[in-house]
């Protein structure tokens, strides 16, 4: 269970007792469509914006998470906000065998055409779907949650991105 400040009625079932970590090698990385568009900088230059950050500031992003594994049995205290939005990303998502969570992660997202900046909160869960394990990454944005990419085994990942697919075929 993931708690916060306030009781927590959200629990999900740390998997292999929340001791394991998946390796990294074994997961391909899939954007999703809203990750996708949301830092893809040509689409946002088409669209009259100039985003300054692109996947691969989310990468990087991603690559500073502190992940911190789920006990089994116990619970763990996060500070509210990115509690709460990890709490309701495994419930979204049926997430039910969550190993890790990572919280401490942010992306700064500027855009140049409207002289705008912001910080986005990176939060990452680690768990096993439908028998794969997975990473599922998210941004905050004070005002909704998006999931922006995941790792996952290559089946699952080409599903996911079918551009990670059409990549592979041309090769």
């Amino acid at each position: 269970m993931i708690s916060t400040t306030t009781d927590s009625t959200a629990t999900t079932t740390p998997a292999g007792g929340g001791s394991r970590a998946h390796d990294a090698a074994e997961l391909l990385r899939a954007w999703t469509a809203t990750g996708g568009q949301l830092f893809d900088r040509e689409r946002a230059t088409r669209e009259g914006h100039n985003y300054a950050t692109g996947r691969d500031a989310v990468t990087a992003a991603i690559d500073t998470l502190d992940w911190l594994p789920l006990p089994a049995g116990g619970s763990l205290v996060l500070p509210f906000s990115p509690g709460e939005g990890i709490k309701a990303l495994v419930a979204d998502l049926g997430l039910t065998h969550v190993s890790r969570v990572a919280w401490n992660g942010s992306v700064d997202v500027r855009d140049d055409v409207e002289h705008s900046r912001s910080l986005y909160g990176l939060y990452g869960i680690e768990a096993i779907d439908n028998g794969f394990p997975i990473r599922v990454y998210a941004v905050d944005r004070g005002t909704d949650l998006l999931v922006v990419a995941v790792d996952a085994p290559w089946q699952l990942a080409i599903e996911l991105d079918p551009e990670l697919g059409q990549a592979g075929a041309g090769e």
